[in-house]
């Protein structure tokens, strides 16, 4: 049986740079950081409070020189996560602050309030304060 999700994996092409991208505009923590002799990185970041750690996970030292090439053709085309804030405006303007680019004002939907904004790769993220329908 099925306990939790633990990790989840993003393709970068330099750890440090999503490392720094994660952390200082974003928000993230950094969980683990180990290197092994064969220059592999073992790097995992998360959200304060929050169990689940996203590997950032530069495939160049792990894997073959082809199966490399394959994940890391993938960078930028990871399917869209949703973050939730209990203050959109506030976390919006936060993070335009930071140099995070949105592909669009926020928009009030009958869910609630969201924008979509990109990493430093690409990879489209949906900013989303739900409406509470209790």
């Amino acid at each position: 049986m099925l306990k939790k999700l633990a990790h989840v994996t993003l393709y970068v092409r330099d750890c440090e740079e999503a490392l720094c991208f994660y952390t200082e505009k974003l928000g993230f923590e950094k969980r683990m950081d180990s290197r092994m002799d064969n220059g592999s990185r073992w790097l995992t970041i998360g959200l304060p409070d929050q169990e689940l750690e996203i590997v950032l996970h530069d495939p160049t030292h792990w894997h073959s020189e082809e199966v490399a090439e394959q994940m890391l053709a993938q960078v930028g085309k990871n399917p869209m996560w949703v973050w939730e804030t209990d203050d959109f405006y506030a976390t919006y303007e936060t993070f335009r602050q930071k140099g995070v680019t949105f592909l669009g004002e926020p928009r009030d939907v009958m869910y609630g309030t969201e924008a979509v904004f990109t990493d430093l790769y690409g990879n489209q993220y949906l900013l989303l304060q739900a409406v509470s329908f209790a």
